[in-house]
């Protein structure tokens, strides 16, 4: 039984947005494990997937938004803050990606920060990991937030985040962008910190599934650096991203 002064307490007002593609094997215990955080709804938005993920996600628990096509990461997130924002007594969002596994019970290290007034925003960071890439993506996000924000931060790629509802919507109002794609979490970071938000990151055993230095992984990590790239170029010149 969790305590009265627990921040995962579902009265607390947090829910978690999960965006999924083709995750059919790993959304379900993704979901489950949200849940056992005390997380009030885990949000499950479909962004085109050919597989079962919505019906594995239904399963396990989760609030299901299908995407008939794919967008990109950002655009599916950002359904799941449209649906989340109806809700009464939000407080705190949650974004985690959907091969956490077991893993996504780590995320209350980042809720508890953010629930207590710490943060307005918590980044998780991960156990360094073998056989994946060469770092190139994560290295330009470092050297942009470093550039353009003055802050230096160990994982700004990083998915796994709680952030105050509030905050994101008075983002959202004032007209801030989405990146779409691999862009999201350096443009949101970037963001977050010119409009003058907190944030902090905290060490977390999450574990999610490597891309490897394969022909598929290496093409991946590609698209992803061309779009941290592209959020950088944008903030650079002072302009958000648009879709």
């Amino acid at each position: 039984m969790m305590s009265s002064g627990d921040p995962c307490r579902p009265e607390l007002g947090v829910v978690a947005i999960v965006p999924a593609l083709n995750e059919q094997l790993t959304v379900g215990t993704t979901v489950a494990a949200l849940l056992r955080t005390g997380v009030e709804s885990v949000i499950v938005v479909d962004d085109g997937s050919t597989d079962s993920t919505a019906q594995a996600a239904t399963d396990a628990g989760g609030v299901v938004v299908r995407r008939e096509r794919t967008g990109g990461k950002g655009a599916a997130i950002a359904d799941g803050l449209s649906l989340a924002r109806a809700r009464t007594g939000l407080r705190c969002v949650v974004f985690a990606d959907a091969d956490l596994g077991d893993s996504a019970e780590e995320t209350s290290k980042v809720i508890a920060p953010v629930a207590a007034g710490l943060a307005d925003m918590a980044i998780a960071g991960f156990p360094a990991a073998s056989g994946s890439g060469f770092g190139l993506a994560v290295g330009l996000a470092r050297a942009g937030v470093r550039c353009l924000c003055g802050v230096s931060l160990a994982w700004p790629l990083s998915g796994q985040r709680a952030l105050r509802a509030d905050k994101v919507f008075t983002m959202m109002d004032a007209g801030a962008r989405i990146e779409r794609g691999f862009g999201f979490e350096v443009g949101l970071t970037v963001d977050w910190i010119r409009a003058g938000y907190s944030l902090i990151e905290v060490p977390t055993l999450m574990t999610h599934r490597p891309t490897g230095r394969t022909i598929a992984g290496f093409a991946h990590r590609g698209r992803q650096f061309a779009a941290v790239a592209r959020a950088l170029a944008m903030r650079l010149r002072g302009v958000n991203s648009t879709p």
